[in-house]
């Protein structure tokens, strides 16, 4: 039984907490007081008495029933304090002018590492970064040419930001004068009375100068985008071009023909050589060789599950494959040509992330042969299924002689030597790891030569055998990009790309209007793959999601009159996104705000890059009809991964761009100037009034063909006559 206040998402994390003790949940009932604000929930649950000698699986190796039995009331105690633990915050909730910030590793993590725990696995826990609540707040206007124009506004966010900064200086004089003196040393009476209203006047103090530094931050970013739309305007009144180098955009040469091959790999001790044009290799689908990461340019991706998936057989009675399998004709409808697609192997945790067995394709989300009937279905209908590849990390499933889990049994029968050294619980007699050490499970040493050969060996026969077109790389910050674009090029993809999940800036809590650094550090992984694998695009979604739901859309142009994100740097290689199973879903680490979800999508399927939609959106009844109606034209029209984009305006209240296919591409792939003899859109997002009929875009006549809540898609007159011309 679980007392206490009515908080969003709580039941879901008990249940997580339980599932994770290694307990069945059998029924439950929630109860309320008159007022709702306190809950009283009751979990009947049973242990399986063999639940003791192997992992938190709801399988049996030898293939007998599980016995459920009580759990034992000498765990009692141990189990209260596990969900104490798992209902815990990691950190106080942030202020309202900072920003919301990732738990890259949350409450999931937080969660495995509990339950591993009970295994002597593991001795430490998950750091949680610091999360916040979205605000609205600026009216700054950051694109106009006209230099009247620029200079009042210049004017405006100097005001905004003088007077924040006497806010911040006058917190800080009381905080310092409490520091010197106590709370008694206030010297204003109003002041005083009002922090003694509190139940703790220091802590009071402490969060309103928080408050105040946060949104002194936030000016200053805002004066920055300012400053550098000046010198766009300054640049565009005097014609002057600057060539600047490329250097912001690799560390090496980037593709040298992307309709042809890709950029050259980095060798590993001559292990790997220069890839050359693609050949067919057993495909499964008869469709054009890929000329980038990312298809022909044209994939639009279904990200197909949630973080929930695994329980459907549970909750639904049909396992996920199933619900796939009956809603192929529907994706395949809808204009997706790429889905991806859970992990599909054994795991000690039911999402698959703590895989085991890489060659048992039974999982919580069905059964091999089911697995297999959905990867053909996908086929039947021309979508390419992508797997979702987790080889940074693999749970053993039996001991040492010292107790610790790093002997692996099945096909992929390790020892010691395939765990990287650093983490002592595990043993791991391998080399050091060459990224970032994962503490729920041990870290696979890459650079063992038979690693790496069985890694390749069974990616081919998920390839060849199984089915599978396509990778999709889980926590790639773990290992070396040498190493992920050698498995690439061994086995030759259709379509790869990574999970880079790298936090963006921030400054005293809040997001940095500049994140060059942070695109930065993407592309410096995509570049040492050899430039052979995409990745996912954290930049755009975190400048978008704070622009959107700050109404702060001057974000979504950078320095040099380019997007932000790093589709703006290399859009061939940009895996876009506005929400995903770790962002979203129950987990809710980093959400894209609820009230403008088609805004972002109105973004990301309209700009280059590879789109990926998620499938609460897709299904979700409020969005469904706006997604669906994007993404008819995108194909339509055929905008591409490395679509062209002229922003029209940036303002506060509004984002505004003409695109479509480019005149010239430059080296990275990105271009500002659309080709207007071709197939064009325009689009906006935000409340204030824009039209590219206003403005005479391109002296075109413009016809709105989708638009909703603060969004709006316009498409060439011209270019529809002749399409509904050719239908007749």
């Amino acid at each position: 039984r679980v007392l206490g206040p009515n908080k969003r998402g709580e039941l879901a994390k008990i249940v997580s907490a339980l599932t994770n003790y290694g307990l069945d949940v059998q029924s439950s009932f929630t109860r309320s007081t008159s007022s709702g604000r306190t809950i009283d929930d009751v979990f009947y649950v049973t242990v399986d008495a063999d639940s003791g000698s192997r992992s938190f699986d709801d399988t049996v190796n030898d293939g007998s029933e599980k016995v459920p039995t009580q759990v034992p009331e000498s765990q009692f105690e141990d189990l209260r304090q596990f969900i104490l633990q798992a209902l815990t915050p990691p950190h106080p909730s942030a202020l309202m002018y900072t920003s919301r910030q990732p738990k890259i590793y949350g409450v999931a993590a937080e969660a495995e590492v509990l339950a591993l725990k009970r295994r002597g696995v593991v001795n430490k826990q998950l750091a949680a970064a610091a999360g916040g609540a979205f605000s609205s707040s600026s009216s700054l206007s950051v694109t106009s040419a006209d230099p009247l124009f620029m200079a009042s506004q210049l004017e405006i966010v100097a005001a905004e930001l003088a007077s924040a900064t006497a806010k911040l200086v006058q917190i800080e004089r009381v905080y310092a004068d409490v520091e010197t003196c106590g709370i008694d040393g206030l010297w204003d009476t109003d002041e005083r009375n009002e922090y003694e209203q509190s139940q703790d006047p220091c802590a009071a103090i402490e969060a309103e100068r928080a408050d105040a530094r946060a949104m002194f931050e936030r000016k200053l970013a805002a004066i920055e985008a300012a400053l550098a739309a000046r010198d766009r305007a300054r640049k565009d009144i005097t014609s002057v071009i600057e060539k600047v180098p490329m250097s912001t955009i690799s560390k090496s040469q980037r593709p040298v023909d992307e309709h042809n091959t890709l950029a050259k790999p980095k060798s590993m001790a001559g292990r790997i050589e220069p890839m050359a044009p693609q050949t067919p290799l057993m495909s499964p689908l008869s469709r054009p060789l890929p000329s980038t990461p990312c298809g022909n340019g044209k994939e639009i991706i279904l990200q197909g599950f949630n973080w929930e998936s695994c329980n459907e057989k549970v909750t639904k009675g049909r396992t996920w494959y199933e619900v796939l399998i009956s809603q192929a004709p529907d994706i395949a409808k809808a204009g997706f040509t790429s889905i991806w697609m859970p992990p599909p192997t054994k795991s000690v945790s039911k999402q698959g992330y703590l895989p085991t067995d890489l060659y048992d394709l039974n999982s919580f989300y069905g059964t091999e042969e089911e697995l297999r009937s959905c990867i053909a279905r996908m086929r039947e209908y021309n979508i390419t299924p992508v797997a979702d590849i987790v080889i940074n990390h693999r749970c053993a499933e039996a001991q040492d002689d010292a107790g610790r889990w790093n002997q692996y049994t099945g096909k992929i029968a390790w020892d010691s030597r395939a765990v990287t050294c650093e983490n002592p619980d595990f043993g791991g007699k391998g080399a050091r790891g060459t990224g970032e050490d994962y503490l729920p499970a041990p870290n696979i040493d890459h650079t063992q030569d038979f690693v790496r050969e069985d890694l390749k060996t069974w990616l081919k026969w998920l390839r060849e055998d199984v089915g599978f077109r396509g990778w999709r790389f889980d926590f790639v910050k773990g290992y070396s990009g040498t190493f992920t674009g050698e498995y690439v090029e061994e086995t030759r993809p259709f379509l790869s790309f990574g999970e880079f999940w790298d936090a963006c800036d921030y400054r005293d809590g809040v997001l940095e209007y500049n994140q060059d650094r942070h695109r930065q550090r993407t592309c410096d992984w995509v570049d040492s793959t050899g430039g052979n694998t995409a990745a996912f695009d954290f930049t755009t979604k975190g400048i978008l999601q704070e622009a959107l739901g700050r109404t702060e859309y001057w974000r979504l142009i950078d320095s040099k009159g380019k997007p932000p994100g790093f589709c703006g740097m290399w859009p061939s290689r940009a895996v876009t996104f506005i929400e995903n199973h770790d962002t979203g879903s129950t987990l809710q680490h980093w959400p894209f705000p609820s009230s403008k979800i088609l805004q972002g999508y109105c973004y990301i399927l309209t700009h280059p890059g590879t789109p990926t939609v998620f499938y609460d959106h897709w299904q979700d009844e409020k969005y469904a009809e706006g997604i669906n109606a994007m993404l008819e034209v995108r194909k339509r029209v055929g905008i591409t991964s490395r679509a062209a984009v002229h922003i029209e305006q940036a303002t506060a209240g509004c984002y505004a761009a003409h695109l479509g296919r480019s005149i010239e591409e430059d080296e990275s792939g990105s271009s500002s100037d659309v080709d207007i003899s071709k197939p064009s859109i325009c689009m906006k997002i935000g409340k204030e009034d824009w039209s590219p009929n206003t403005e005479k875009v391109a002296n075109k006549s413009w016809k709105c063909t989708a638009s909703g809540d603060g969004w709006a898609i316009w498409e060439d007159r011209d270019f529809l006559e002749t399409v509904s011309s050719q239908s007749r």
